[in-house]
């Protein structure tokens, strides 16, 4: 979704959740007394690291005593930058509400131009870091890590990536195991997905060749046989101490996947002391180290004033990397420069030898047949044209339908949606797509509804509407390359 488009979504989504929290209730705890019941917020799908890291918190809270209930709410998109402007207004004042976030939200945040931020919340603690893994689908043919760079060193164009979202922790660790390779991040296919659980899906249906994720994210996938871990960013403790480790490598991994806690905005000294006792109280119970263990999670608590400067630390570190990655790399492009240069090098020469010889060819048969010369002339002349035409129709065609995959690799489209959205695009009604599908019209309409979704879109004519003008734009380019004024 383009920048502004976001921007708007959130608006409109804050104020819609503004609007239904200016009738909600207030809080019922008050400021003297215990926090009895907590509300998680996990701003993305079931499934990923944040889901686990509430439902770990969830446990040990009530395990513990230290609160009687807990409910876990879940508001998913853009990489958590939805939920988080949701809670922002929505739970304000409250001291009985926390949101789960992390280094996957700082990214997010920058990458979608967000008006807001984790510092707008009130910071209260990191708990863990995530155990970074690489990992391929279980039918994949690299069984170890080496054969996996292998693949990258010989042809990293080829391999399709999966990870978490566009510019997250995910994505800069591929970028550092492609720069210790030598290999330029810049020829690297990646698509990022909103939550790690998705991601874990997408690998194990073979959707992508290779994947990067949290290894708690990976697990479920792992021990029920679906996926193959190669690697992992550290292998001490772990049992299965098969998988290699980054550093064994020799590769060095700076950024690791934080998450953390925090409150809502707007609350007194006292409603943010109750809840950072209770978060304290939390981590030093067996319970919360058992999770830890379970999950394969690193101890990173951090807390008050302290995890503030970090998070502000994070936001600038983020920017920094972020902008790096949006520049070209100088050395990919020489070489692709050299590359092209050679290449049409050579075809320069190879036709200009083609048509010193046609030349030739011509004037020998001008002298012996005029007239045969000048038909076949205009034939050759005819089909030359014909075979331009033809070559720019087949360039624009492939040049569109690689456009409209890539959008929809972009939107996170699954194999159906992509399907649904191709036949809607050449003008199907739903009851001809259902009939070709073999489905009813009622599935096909929902499936239809979630290709607008994801892609921000109203209806069928914004669909056709997003893609025309690049089928103009793709036919003028290519009428101007063939007929030059």
């Amino acid at each position: 979704m383009k920048p502004c488009r976001l921007r708007f979504a959130l608006a409109l989504g804050a104020w819609m959740f503004f609007a239904a929290s200016w009738a909600a209730p207030e809080s019922s705890s008050d400021d003297t007394s215990e926090i009895s019941h907590l509300t998680i917020l996990v701003p993305a799908e079931p499934g990923g690291g944040w889901d686990l890291t509430a439902k770990a918190m969830s446990e040990t809270l009530q395990q513990e005593g230290l609160v009687n209930s807990v409910d876990i709410e879940y508001s998913p998109g853009a990489g958590g930058v939805i939920g988080l402007a949701q809670f922002l207004v929505a739970r304000k004042g409250q001291g009985d509400a926390v949101l789960v976030g992390g280094m996957f939200t700082v990214g997010a945040v920058i990458q979608n131009h967000s008006a807001v931020s984790l510092l707008d919340a009130s910071p209260l603690a990191r708990l863990t870091y995530d155990n970074a893994a690489v990992a391929v689908p279980s039918s994949s043919s690299f069984k170890t890590i080496d054969g996996l760079f292998e693949a990258m060193l010989s042809a990293p164009d080829s391999l399709s990536w999966v990870g978490g979202s566009k510019a997250g922790v995910d994505e800069l660790n591929l970028h550092e195991i492609a720069r210790a390779l030598g290999i330029p991040p810049s020829r690297l296919h990646y698509t990022g997905l909103p939550g790690g659980g998705e991601v874990a899906a997408a690998l194990a249906a073979g959707r992508h060749q290779a994947g990067i994720s949290g290894f708690s994210e990976f697990e479920t996938a792992f021990k029920n046989q679906q996926i193959r871990i190669l690697a992992v960013l550290n292998n001490e403790g772990m049992q299965g101490s098969e998988f290699p480790s980054f550093s064994k490598l020799g590769i060095k991994i700076k950024r690791r996947n934080w998450r953390g806690v925090f409150a809502a905005p707007g609350l007194d000294e006292k409603q943010l002391g109750r809840l950072f006792s209770l978060i304290q109280s939390m981590v030093s119970t067996a319970t919360w180290q058992h999770q830890l263990e379970k999950h394969q999670w690193l101890d990173a608590y951090l807390g008050g004033t302290e995890f503030s400067r970090f998070v502000e630390s994070e936001q600038t570190l983020a920017e920094q990397e972020l902008d790096l990655m949006s520049k070209a790399d100088p050395a990919a492009e020489r070489i692709i420069g050299s590359v092209l240069l050679r290449r049409y090098a050579w075809a320069i020469a190879l036709a200009a030898v083609s048509i010193l010889l046609v030349t030739i060819l011509i004037y020998q048969r001008h002298r012996a047949h005029q007239r045969e010369e000048g038909l076949q002339q205009a034939y050759e002349a005819a089909t030359g044209e014909a075979m331009l035409h033809t070559e720019a129709l087949e360039k624009a065609l492939y040049d569109i339908q690689n456009h409209i995959q890539q959008e929809f690799d972009r939107w996170s489209l699954t194999l159906a949606e992509k399907e649904i959205a191709l036949l809607l695009l050449k003008g199907l009604r739903l009851k001809d797509i259902a009939e070709s599908r073999g489905t009813s019209e009622r599935t096909v309409r929902q499936q239809a509804q979630a290709v607008y979704k994801k892609a921000g879109l109203d209806g069928r004519f914004e669909l056709a509407a997003y893609f025309i003008e690049d089928v103009i734009q793709s036919m003028e380019l290519q009428d101007k390359h063939v007929n030059p004024v």
